[in-house]
């Protein structure tokens, strides 16, 4: 979850809890949140990466695309990554 300057606080909140609640509905087990602080660095991307990888997790489960890049190219490629070399299936909670 990216997490811009003018992100507040209880926004930030609000989208962590949504990410909780639809992975209790689903059932899913929850194991960690990424936080990406600046634009343009994806230390939590390659985190998460590494993350699914151990885990073996299938699904990533973002507020938006827009969590993983502000461009919907590298949106698309991103998700494609993590598709492709993690197995796993990206769900955007605004899409739903």
């Amino acid at each position: 979850m990216r997490v811009p300057d003018e992100l507040t606080e209880e926004e930030a909140k609000r989208r962590e809890d949504a990410i909780k609640a639809y992975a209790e509905k689903e059932g899913f087990t929850l194991v960690t949140i990424f936080q990406e602080m600046q634009q343009f660095h994806f230390s939590a991307f390659e985190e998460l990466m590494n993350a699914l990888k151990e885990a073996e997790a299938r699904r990533v489960v973002v507020p938006c695309y827009d969590d993983f890049a502000a461009s919907y190219h590298l949106q698309t490629a991103l998700v494609l990554q993590v598709r492709h070399e993690a197995s796993a299936q990206v769900i955007a909670l605004d899409e739903l």
